[in-house]
């Protein structure tokens, strides 16, 4: 009987280090590789940067991290997110001047475990084309165009309303 009794408490002993074993580890948000619209942005595009993120525990926030100046100071935005698609959207405002964004993508789930997806330390790029002389001297000769418009309209405006001397 006292062999019997070894054997149970050895089992015994052992169960906690096999259920440590076994036990699965601490998961965190999967991001996926970001994918962003327009593709080729310009000076005044809005750039829309979408990715699925998924975790066990359900997603409680996604945010993109971004620069323009090579991380000298970046901007955070907070991405939208569908449950159901498990999609997120986050929107990088435009870069009139032109230039090199960098981001990363932070999310967390609901047990505040914390996934981040920046590239393998390389983070996600896209340029933007600085706009060109072409567009704007458009832009200027626009703003000529509606300058000249509104001079006529207030010189009619000011001749109707002029004093006409009357004549007996």
């Amino acid at each position: 009987m006292s062999r019997r009794i070894a054997l149970a408490l050895s089992f015994l002993l052992l169960l906690p280090a096999i259920a440590t074993v076994a036990a699965p580890p601490p998961s965190h948000p999967n991001i996926s590789t970001p994918t962003i619209y327009p593709t080729s942005p310009g000076a005044g595009d809005q750039v829309t940067v979408n990715m699925t993120v998924t975790a066990n525990a359900g997603i409680q926030n996604v945010t993109v991290h971004y620069t323009t100046n090579n991380w000298s100071s970046n901007t955070t935005v907070v991405a939208s997110y569908n449950s159901t698609t498990h999609l997120a959207l986050a929107h990088i405002p435009p870069l009139y001047s032109g230039g090199t964004v960098k981001y990363f993508i932070v999310a967390y789930d609901n047990n505040g475990n914390k996934g981040t997806n920046d590239n393998g330390g390389n983070y996600y790029t896209y340029t933007v084309a600085a706009p060109t002389l072409s567009s704007l001297t458009s832009m200027w000769i626009e703003l000529a165009m509606v300058m000249t418009a509104i001079l006529a309209a207030v010189s009619i405006g000011v001749y109707s309303l002029r004093h006409k001397p009357t004549t007996h």
